[in-house]
C-alpha cells in the first residue's frame, strides 16, 4: 500500500512540473520604453546640465542602451547648434568716432570696451576679440550760420556704398593693449564717413573662423546713410522715375533698409549670434537740403525704417538689443552684453565626478554593459555591488564640449512573470560633484530617470464558423463557433465548459454578425450566414458554403483552420501518457503482491 501511494504522489508531482513547464513557454513579453528621457538637471548658474535618455531597444532581447550626458552648455542653446570650445567676438564701431567733436564719445567706447574685455578673458582666455571699423562714401559738407548746407570737394554723396566701406583695425586677440592701441589709431585721416552697416556686417562674417563660437555686437546706434550699390544723395524728375524728391526719399530708404536688413538675418544662417544697440525711433528723421542752393527741401520722418530695419525691442529682427533710452552705454557694454556674451562663452568644469545609482530591479533582473568608452573620462567596467552604482571620472569639461556616456542594460529572463507590467526606472539617481571657475566645490543630483515595463503579448483572438447540416434542409441549422482561447458568454448561444466552442440553432436564413471578447478584452467580429434553410417541396442546389472565415480587417486565420492551444495539447497528453503508466505500475505491482 506504502508502494502504491508513493508511485501516486510521484505521478501528481510530475504532472504538476510538466504543466507549469508547458505554461511557461506560453509567456510571450517584449520590453517597452515608458519614458524615454528623464528631466534635464541644470548646474549651479546654469554653468551646464545632466541628462539621462534611452537610445535605443531592442524589444523582443529585452535590451536598452542608455545615454548619460555632462554638458557644459548654455541653457537656452539650441541642441542641435554645434558648439566649439573657443569663441570669436567681434565688434563694430563706426570710424566717424574718431573725428575731434567725437573725442570724448571715442574715449567713452575704449574705456567700455576695455572693462569688457578684461571681464571676458579672465573667465575664459581662449575667448579672442576683433574690432571692425564701418566707414562709407566721404562725407564732407556742413550747415552754415544761414541754416543752408555746404558741400567740400571732397563729398561723395553721389558714390554708392561698397564692400570696401569697413575695414578689421583690431584682429583676433586676447590682449587689452592691441585693443585699445587698434581703436585709437583707426581712421588716421579722421574722415566724416556716409556709415554703412551692411559692409561692416559682411566683412565681420568673413572674418570669423570655422570652428569657433562666433558673436557679433554692433556698437553703432543710429541708421546707416548707404548700403552696398544705393548712395546718400537722391535726384528725381527726368529719367529717374520719381516726380517728386519724397518718392525718391523712400525709394532710397526702402532699399537701404531691404539689403542692411537681409545681411542682419544672413547671420543667422551662418550661426552668429548678433547683439546691437537699437537708435531711437526719431533717428532716421531727416532734413534734405537742395545741393545747388543749399536751401532745406524737405523734413523726413523716418522712424518706420528703423523699425523696419531692427525690429522692436520686444521682437528684434535678429539677436538681442539695447537702447540708450534706457540704459547708459557704460552699463550696456560692461555688464549687460557682458551677461550674454558669457551665457555663449563657457568656463570649464573642473574635477568632475558622476556616480550613477542603479535600483534593485535593475541589480537583480538585468545585465549591464558599456557601450564603448565615453568620449572623455574614465567609467567603471561593472556595477559596485556594494553600493549598486558605476564612477565616472569625468576630469575637466571644457565649455561648450558634452561628456557622454552610453550603457546597455538587458534583460536576463524575459519570461519573468514577476516583472509583467512592473514600470522600472533604469537609475535610482545620478550625483555629479565638480569644482566651478572660483574652484568652488559644487554638486547637483539628478532624480528623475527614463522608465522602462516588460509587457505580456496577447495572443490574437482567432475563431471559425462552421454549419450542420451543409446542404439544403426543410428544419434547422446549428452554427458553430470554434475559437483558440476561452471568450466571454454571448446572449443566444450555449457555450462549452472550456468557452472555446459556441452552439447555436437557427430555424430560418438570416445574415447577423457575432462579437466574441476574449477575456483580454480582445474583440472579435464573425459573420453568421444561414442561406440552406428552404421551404418544403422546393428543392436548391446544394452547393452552399460549408465554413465561412471571419470578416474582419484585422482577422489573420487561414479559411477552415482552427489553431489548437499547444501548450494545453501538450498537456492533454503528457497526463494521459503519465495516468496510463500509473495504471500499469499499479497492476503490475498487484500482480506480483500476490506470488
Amino acid at each position: 500500500m506504502l508502494k502504491k501511494t508513493r508511485i501516486i504522489l510521484i505521478t501528481i508531482i510530475l504532472l504538476i512540473l510538466f504543466s507549469t513547464t508547458v505554461m511557461s513557454t506560453e509567456l510571450k513579453t517584449k520590453l517597452e520604453v515608458v519614458q524615454k528621457e528623464s528631466e534635464v538637471k541644470y548646474l549651479e548658474n546654469n554653468q551646464g546640465y545632466i541628462s539621462k535618455t534611452i537610445t535605443d531597444v531592442n524589444e523582443e532581447n529585452g535590451e536598452v542602451t542608455v545615454e548619460v550626458k555632462l554638458a557644459n552648455l548654455a541653457k537656452d542653446i539650441n541642441v542641435e547648434t554645434e558648439t566649439y570650445e573657443n569663441t570669436e567676438i567681434i565688434i563694430i564701431i563706426p570710424e566717424i568716432l574718431s573725428i575731434s567733436e567725437n573725442a570724448d564719445k571715442l574715449k567713452q567706447y575704449i574705456e567700455y570696451i576695455e572693462i569688457f574685455a578684461t571681464k571676458i578673458f579672465e573667465k575664459n582666455s581662449k575667448t579672442k576679440i576683433a574690432i571692425v571699423g564701418m566707414k562709407g562714401p566721404v562725407s564732407d559738407s556742413y550747415i552754415n550760420d544761414q541754416g543752408k548746407i555746404v558741400y567740400g570737394e571732397n563729398n561723395e554723396g553721389t558714390k554708392a556704398g561698397s564692400i570696401d566701406n569697413a575695414e578689421v583695425v583690431v584682429s583676433f586677440t586676447n590682449d587689452i593693449e592691441n585693443i585699445k592701441n587698434g581703436i585709437k589709431n583707426m581712421n588716421g585721416t579722421k574722415t566724416k564717413y556716409y556709415n554703412n552697416l551692411q559692409a561692416a556686417i559682411k566683412i565681420a562674417s568673413s572674418t570669423f573662423s570655422n570652428n569657433a563660437n562666433k558673436i557679433l555686437i554692433s556698437l553703432y546706434d543710429t541708421v546707416p546713410s548707404v548700403s552696398i550699390g544705393q548712395c546718400s544723395q537722391i535726384t528725381w524728375g527726368g529719367s529717374t522715375g520719381f516726380s517728386t524728391g519724397k518718392e525718391a526719399i523712400i525709394a532710397k530708404n526702402e532699399k537701404i533698409v531691404k539689403t542692411t536688413k537681409e545681411e542682419i538675418l544672413s547671420l543667422k544662417k551662418s550661426n552668429i549670434d548678433f547683439i546691437l544697440l537699437r537708435p531711437k525711433d526719431t533717428d532716421f528723421n531727416q532734413k534734405w537740403y537742395d545741393v545747388s542752393t543749399g536751401e532745406l527741401m524737405l523734413d523726413f520722418d523716418g522712424s518706420e525704417y528703423v523699425k523696419n530695419l531692427y525690429g522692436t525691442m520686444e521682437n528684434p529682427t535678429y539677436g538681442k538689443m539695447y537702447s540708450l533710452n534706457e540704459d547708459s552705454l557704460q552699463q550696456i557694454v560692461t555688464e549687460k552684453i557682458y551677461e550674454d556674451v558669457m551665457e555663449k562663452v563657457r568656463n570649464p568644469i573642473d574635477s568632475a565626478k558622476l556616480i550613477d545609482y542603479f535600483p534593485a530591479d535593475i541589480i537583480e533582473n538585468f545585465e549591464f554593459e558599456c557601450v564603448d568608452k565615453p568620449n572623455i573620462g574614465i567609467v567603471s567596467a561593472k556595477i559596485d555591488k556594494q553600493n549598486n552604482s558605476i564612477l565616472w571620472d569625468i576630469g575637466t569639461l571644457s565649455g561648450n564640449t558634452t561628456a557622454i556616456l552610453k550603457y546597455k542594460l538587458k534583460l536576463k529572463n524575459m519570461s519573468n512573470s514577476e516583472l509583467i507590467n512592473k514600470t522600472i526606472a533604469t537609475n535610482e539617481k545620478i550625483e555629479l560633484t565638480y569644482k566651478n571657475s572660483e574652484q568652488k566645490d559644487c554638486s547637483a543630483v539628478l532624480e528623475s530617470s527614463p522608465k522602462i515595463k516588460l509587457i505580456e503579448i496577447k495572443e490574437d483572438l482567432i475563431a471559425t464558423v462552421s454549419y450542420n447540416p451543409t446542404s439544403n434542409t426543410t428544419e434547422t441549422v446549428e452554427a458553430t463557433i470554434k475559437t483558440n482561447k476561452p471568450v466571454k458568454s454571448v446572449e443566444g448561444w450555449t457555450q462549452s465548459e472550456d468557452r472555446m466552442i459556441l452552439t447555436k440553432t437557427y430555424s430560418t436564413n438570416i445574415k447577423e454578425t457575432v462579437l466574441l471578447i476574449d477575456d483580454d478584452d480582445m474583440e472579435r467580429r464573425v459573420e453568421i450566414n444561414i442561406n440552406n434553410i428552404v421551404k418544403e417541396n422546393t428543392s436548391k442546389d446544394d452547393d452552399n458554403n460549408n465554413t465561412n472565415n471571419i470578416s474582419d480587417s484585422n482577422d489573420k486565420t487561414t479559411s477552415n483552420v482552427i489553431l489548437p492551444d499547444t501548450g494545453k495539447g501538450f498537456l492533454i497528453i503528457g497526463v494521459m501518457f503519465l495516468s496510463g503508466w500509473t495504471i500499469y505500475v499499479h497492476k503490475r505491482n498487484k500482480k506480483f503482491k500476490g506470488i
